[in-house]
């Protein structure tokens, strides 16, 4: 027969927070929780376990719930005690509980709570407990997830706060551990996101280990190239193209060698010519622009006449 919950009700100031908590964890506590907590109170219980100093006790879950509460001024907070009598496997999963649905979206917490199972649960009980975090009961996620706590600080902060997504790690795992650093800057710095951030990892990483490159140096060989400084948008564009083109120099010949091929035409105006993205292949589109629907009705059996005897391939 299982117990019933135990609760009290205890003073802010005999609560802890655990040892290992990152400082970054601390001071990330969005405005927007603090004004709900302060508007209308505490939601749902802490989690805590007795101090082993004898006094008070240390929050096992709900701390970004703790962390809101205090900063919004609560002096009593109502917490549940994890009863010595439950399972390891089931005070793991209270805490998991407790800590939703922050935990689902922050690889960081999920990484700490697993590096708190190990030595406490078998695998076959860490795994059960994977789906409550949102992941996929699967070994690999386990390693991948404690691999995280190896990186840089502010790579850990920024795939908390969700500035970096999880999917560009591995590349950024390998490099050095200040250059992850320099890097997670600049994402931030421009903000960028969805594929945009995915590029500048792929071929900040590239160039790294292909010659050696610096996030530093890169950017000092960017900004002899006088880039556009009217806003960040157009600058984050002009840094991409900039690293693609350092990647990939063969374009920058294929560039200039179309660009000559054009004045070589002397097109006519409103005629424009381009090529593939990153010449792909050798195909070549021209547009035709008309300054009316009457100009192009004009123009348009000369049009016919010539696709039909030229014949361009599509």
């Amino acid at each position: 027969m299982k117990l019933a919950p135990e609760f009290v009700l205890c003073a802010v100031n005999s609560l802890f927070l655990p040892e290992s908590l990152p400082t970054f964890i601390v001071q990330h506590v969005s405005r927007e929780e603090t004004e709900l907590a302060a508007r209308f109170g505490q939601i749902h219980p802490i989690l805590v376990a007795p101090s082993n100093a004898g006094t008070g006790y240390v929050i096992q879950g709900g701390i970004l719930h703790f962390l809101a509460l205090k900063r919004a001024g609560l002096t009593n907070i109502f917490c549940r005690i994890t009863g010595e009598a439950a399972s390891p496997q089931s005070a793991f999963a209270l805490r998991i509980l407790h800590e939703q649905p922050a935990c689902q979206n922050s690889p960081i917490l999920q990484a700490l709570l697993i590096k708190a199972m190990d030595g406490f649960l078998s695998l076959a009980e860490q795994l059960s407990l994977l789906p409550l975090m949102g992941l996929k009961a699967q070994q690999h996620i386990l390693a991948e997830r404690l691999s995280l706590l190896q990186l840089n600080s502010a790579v850990q902060e920024a795939l908390h706060t969700q500035e970096l997504h999880s999917k560009n790690i591995n590349l950024l795992a390998r490099l050095p551990t200040e250059e992850q650093k320099h890097l997670v800057e600049l994402i931030s710095r421009y903000h960028l996101r969805g594929s945009k951030q995915q590029k500048l990892v792929e071929l900040m990483a590239e160039l790294h280990l292909r010659d050696g490159s610096t996030v530093s140096s890169l950017l000092a060989e960017w900004q002899e190239s006088e880039p556009p400084q009217d806003n960040l948008p157009q600058e984050s564009q002009n840094l991409l193209n900039f690293l693609f083109n350092r990647y990939n120099p063969r374009v920058i010949q294929a560039e200039q060698r179309f660009h000559e091929q054009v004045r070589g035409l002397q097109a006519p105006a409103g005629v424009n010519i381009t090529h593939t993205p990153a010449f792909e292949d050798e195909a070549v589109t021209v547009q035709l622009s008309y300054s009316s629907w009457a100009k192009l009705q004009a123009q348009w059996p000369h049009l016919l006449k010539l696709t039909e005897t030229g014949n361009p391939d599509r």
